[in-house]
């Protein structure tokens, strides 16, 4: 490209760059100027708070006048520089072909200087006062913040106003609970910081066509358009680095039948733990393994623990709690639609909020961080979360509930305060009230499907150990009394009748390996015990000594007929 006429201002005194608005030159040893790229502002000089991870925020415009602005970590300058170039041509800067321009980019970007400084977060999400997304930094800080990545994500992306979000989805969704309660979810997860709640994930369950991909469309208009909302089909590294984008926010994840069985139980203990794995860098040393803090999003036909049974596993009580299987009909014959608004069906319904969705979006989340950061906001959060999350618990948690059980009503009750707060702040259009009752509604929901409040481990350790004496009671116990007449294969143990009444001898490989199957032990031991399915010794042992048909006087697990009555 020739040089362009006029005055061209010089990037740095002394550089043998210039920049103008034709773009970035480079004046060669000729005094010729060779055109770089089009026009790109080196902003600021960005790092962590530890002062590592520099980078550059970039600025320039593409062909059709979008303004990009990415913070660049300087990392991707190592090498040859291919994946700086893609992601700026990804982006819409256009770069001169030839080895020895794409070279004189690299130097340009590394070389000019700036008094600028940013402190750059490379996961979205709470930075001190300040609510980091990667466009975009909401509220006060004590410096410049700015979101810094490998590439520039666009999932947080607006379209329409408030005012026609409300009316064309919000308004759509008062009166039916699931609806308000995933409007809520997504709100809430904005608040786990402020509440200091755990991570974890809400999975709606039902059959096809019921509305379940529709409520978590309605979520996802609350931070952007309908691909905001992901899919489970993805590989774990997959998963971290999405964790890591919605760190604060809410992530979702489209059906849960996508997702490998065998993995499906880690990932929901991954998502909700709020880190990924541990990995060795190039010299072997541990390398900081990503973090996030949110609230995940998702659907299926089945639940989680059927989804693990399905691939050979078992689900344990704590991977329900992370993820916990709400049914998605709710209950008034139309699907997961309680009232359908002059609508004619349950589908047209879903026509409606889908299109609003996909018109209307990305709004209410950055109003709700802007009421939220406002000062005065901002400094009360803390207790008005504590407020109303613990008159929410009072009210709903029953007298008898487990610790499980708490923690759910827990998440429930910040769904709540979260759907309240927004309405409060005029976001939702919701009558006062509204997010709460749909909050209690579904955790009565997930209590009934559930069984009850109680312990869920203790009542899964009770049920798979009856299943085992069920499957494998004759086949697999020889009769005590008889033990010459059967042949028995694979022998478990051994069966005795007193007075109508079963009991049964299970040997301790077998009791270890089969019957405790899935749990650790010495809890299915104290379990048992405590529900007067096992007798201990004397000594208060889980195994007594028993002189057995064939073994002779040993050790063994001792089952009263006290199983069968339960």
């Amino acid at each position: 490209m020739d040089a362009p006429t006029g005055a061209s201002a010089s990037a740095q005194p002394g550089s043998m760059f210039s920049v103008s608005e034709h773009g970035v030159f480079y004046k060669t040893k000729d005094d010729e100027l060779q055109w770089i790229c089009s026009h790109l502002k080196i902003a600021a000089l960005v790092r962590d708070k530890g002062s590592e991870n520099w980078g550059r925020l970039l600025e320039f415009k593409d062909a059709d006048g979008t303004v990009h602005r990415w913070a660049m970590p300087m990392e991707m300058l190592s090498g040859g520089g291919e994946l700086l170039r893609a992601e700026l041509l990804r982006l819409g800067l256009q770069i001169a072909s030839g080895a020895a321009a794409r070279n004189r980019l690299a130097e340009y970007i590394t070389t000019i200087k700036t008094t600028k400084r940013a402190r750059c977060v490379n996961r979205t999400g709470w930075y001190g006062g300040a609510f980091v997304l990667p466009e975009r930094t909401i509220g006060g800080a004590s410096e410049q913040v700015i979101y810094q990545a490998e590439s520039s994500a666009r999932d947080y992306r607006q379209a329409g106003t408030l005012e026609q979000w409300r009316a064309e989805v919000a308004a759509l969704c008062a009166g039916n609970s699931r609806l308000v309660l995933s409007v809520s979810v997504a709100f809430a997860a904005m608040l786990l910081n402020a509440s200091g709640a755990e991570s974890g994930g809400l999975n709606l369950v039902g059959e096809s066509s019921t509305g379940k991909t529709t409520a978590l469309k309605v979520a996802a208009s609350v931070y952007g358009a309908p691909d905001y909302a992901k899919r489970w089909r993805a590989t774990t590294n997959g998963l971290e680095g999405l964790a890591a984008l919605h760190s604060d926010t809410l992530l979702i994840l489209d059906e849960l039948a996508q997702c490998d069985r065998r993995e499906a139980g880690e990932n929901a203990y991954m998502l909700a733990n709020g880190g990924g794995k541990t990995r060795a860098g190039r010299t072997g040393a541990a390398r900081k393994c990503s973090e996030w803090r949110l609230l995940f999003l998702s659907n299926g036909e089945i639940g989680l623990a059927q989804h693990m049974r399905d691939g050979g596993k078992k689900a344990k009580a704590g991977q329900e709690i992370r993820l916990l299987d709400i049914p998605a009909d709710a209950g008034a014959g139309l699907g997961l639609f309680n009232k359908l608004h002059d609508h004619v069906s349950g589908a047209a319904l879903s026509k409606a909020l889908i299109e609003g969705a996909a018109q209307y979006y990305g709004t209410a989340a950055i109003a709700f961080l802007e009421s939220v950061t406002e000062a005065e906001n901002l400094a009360a959060l803390p207790d008005t979360i504590k407020q109303l999350t613990a008159q929410f618990v009072a009210d709903n948690l029953p007298a008898d509930a487990s610790g499980q059980a708490h923690r759910v009503c827990a998440r429930f009750a910040l769904i709540a305060a979260a759907g309240e707060l927004a309405t409060y702040y005029g976001i939702t259009g919701w009558q006062p009230g509204e997010a709460e009752r749909a909050a209690v509604t579904c955790f009565k929901a997930w209590l009934e499907q559930r069984g009850g409040a109680g312990n869920q481990e203790r009542a899964a350790i009770l049920g798979s150990v009856k299943a085992f004496f069920e499957t494998h009671g004759d086949a697999r116990f020889t009769d005590f009394s008889a033990p010459d007449n059967s042949r028995t294969i694979n022998r478990a143990g051994f069966r005795k009748t007193d007075n109508g009444a079963m009991r049964f001898y299970v040997l301790p490989e077998s009791f270890k390996n089969e019957v405790c199957a899935g749990f650790d032990m010495r809890t299915v031991a104290r379990v048992l015990i405590e529900a007067g399915w096992l007798e201990p010794d004397s000594e208060g042992k889980s195994s007594v000594r028993e002189c057995l048909p064939d073994i002779g006087r040993t050790r063994c697990y001792k089952f009263t007929s006290a199983m069968w009555d339960a």
